[in-house]
């Protein structure tokens, strides 16, 4: 057990340097550079990355019509059907005989 704790240790070591404590770093920047802003700046960063966003989501998306496009205009799609299936018939017999007919009444018999 003790090498797997050691393992476990030091994984959580290189993730700490690795990843959290930058991210921290980052995200307290972040975060002091964002509360300075004034109200008014802070709402035209925001509409500009908004904008920015939206932007690229139409250029990927109208890129990826394009190109979908671009494929099915070069070939020739061909349909092919279903053909059926040659399963064999059984015939299914009662194991029993029942006192009702198919409707459901029972027989007068």
């Amino acid at each position: 057990m003790s090498m797997i704790s050691g393992f476990r240790a030091a994984r959580d070591t290189v993730y700490n340097k690795v990843w959290h404590t930058p991210k921290g770093k980052l995200s307290a920047r972040l975060r002091k550079v964002c509360d300075d802003l004034p109200h008014g700046k802070r709402v035209t960063v925001v509409g500009i990355m908004l904008t920015v966003f939206v932007l690229i989501a139409f250029f990927v998306f109208g890129h990826a019509c394009y190109r979908i496009g671009l494929g099915q205009a070069l070939r020739r799609i061909e349909v092919r059907h279903i053909q059926p299936l040659d399963l064999p018939v059984h015939k299914v017999e009662p194991l029993t005989t029942t006192v009702y007919d198919n409707a459901g009444m029972e027989s007068e018999d």
